[in-house]
């Protein structure tokens, strides 16, 4: 069997660097995203206790012409 020099792996300052940019690109993406989940809740539950506020029971024939007597 033949005998190899074994396999080293160099790490470069700028190798480091590119990881670190990728990996505060990653955690903003992440941040936004749930920043935007957070707004979407918020906005359909104003939406929803809005059209709450919005629905008032229509009167019947009979309150509309007696005037709900």
């Amino acid at each position: 069997m033949l005998r190899r020099a074994p396999t080293t792996i160099q790490l470069t300052q700028a190798d480091i660097d590119q990881y670190e940019a990728n990996r505060q690109r990653k955690l903003w993406e992440q941040q936004q995203q749930q920043q935007q989940q957070q707004e979407q809740q918020n906005s359909s539950q104003s939406t929803q206790s809005s059209d709450k506020v919005q629905q008032v029971p229509q009167k019947s024939k009979k309150d509309r012409i007696l005037g709900g007597r």
